[in-house]
């Protein structure tokens, strides 16, 4: 199974790791954009579902082994995932843990987990089971996260348990540190806020030089939405999130950034440009 991309770009190895893929049913995604509009931008089914990812992303520097949002870790069966998240047909690949493995790195190894938000297919993953308890995955790694994300009660409409449990078991392993600003968490890394999403929803700025490279999670979820910034998913901060889109956009493009998505299809990376006073998402081809 291909679950794995990597590329060394400049001094960073950056990689994308598959989580799995599912289904949404437009209406649920996008109640608010007519379909013969979205039919432009992606391929629907018979059942009018668009095809999703669930991807993470792994940075390795000299001295630092970052990992970029955890995956579903322990999160449940498809179904159980499906019921929280309204996705249909989820398919797991084997998984963060196991696409580190393929590339040299060991969860002992990983010195930094960046959390961009805590929805629960991108936070579940940093802990794991052992002897009945809920313990870190990545035992040496530094956890980070907005603190006005991690000190908010989780979403509903998210796995609210499943949450809870993982923030309680990193806060008593005393792993967390919270940030309440853009922060450089390694030379070259930076940590910056990017609300909407969520409240304090974060990207991941990696200057490699000479390319830089955003992992932007949830910010964007398919390349129509850097068309269309202005659709936007049920139960968001719309206007906040609008803002934050239309700063980050031009940002992209004018450092002609590379840029990696949470859910759209794997490997989910690609260049912001600009097309006729919008912007498109062009994959990356290298």
């Amino acid at each position: 199974m291909d679950f794995v991309w990597s590329r060394q770009l400049g001094k960073a190895r950056v990689s994308v790791i598959s989580d799995g893929t599912g289904w949404w049913l437009i209406e649920r995604a996008f109640p608010d954009v007519p379909e013969d509009e979205l039919r432009q931008f992606m391929e629907l089914d018979a059942k009018t579902r668009f095809k999703q990812g669930f991807n993470v992303a792994h940075v390795s520097l000299p001295g630092a082994s970052i990992l970029l949002d955890s995956g579903f870790g322990e999160y449940g069966t498809p179904e159980q995932v499906g019921a929280i998240l309204a996705v249909q047909d989820i398919e797991f690949t084997p998984g963060v843990i196991a696409g580190l493995a393929t590339l040299g790195v060991r969860p002992q190894d990983v010195t930094h987990v960046l959390i961009s938000h805590t929805h629960g297919d991108h936070v579940t993953g940093a802990t794991k089971t052992a002897g009945g308890r809920k313990l870190p995955a990545f035992p040496t790694a530094r956890c980070y996260a907005m603190a006005v994300e991690w000190l908010a009660p989780p979403d509903w409409h998210q796995g609210v348990e499943a949450i809870e449990r993982e923030k309680a078991a990193l806060d008593a392993a005393g792993v967390m540190e919270l940030v309440d600003g853009e922060r450089e968490i390694v030379p070259g890394v930076r940590f910056i806020p990017a609300p909407g999403e969520s409240p304090g929803f974060a990207i991941t700025r990696v200057d490699a030089g000479p390319e830089v490279v955003y992992y932007v999670g949830e910010l964007f979820n398919h390349p129509a939405e850097f068309a269309h910034p202005e659709w936007i998913r049920r139960y968001r901060d719309c206007e906040t999130l609008l803002a934050t889109r239309q700063r980050c956009l031009a940002r992209f493009a004018d450092e002609r950034a590379l840029v990696i998505m949470s859910h759209y299809h794997f490997p989910s990376i690609g260049r912001v440009e600009r097309s006729g006073g919008g912007y498109r998402w062009v994959p990356y081809d290298g």
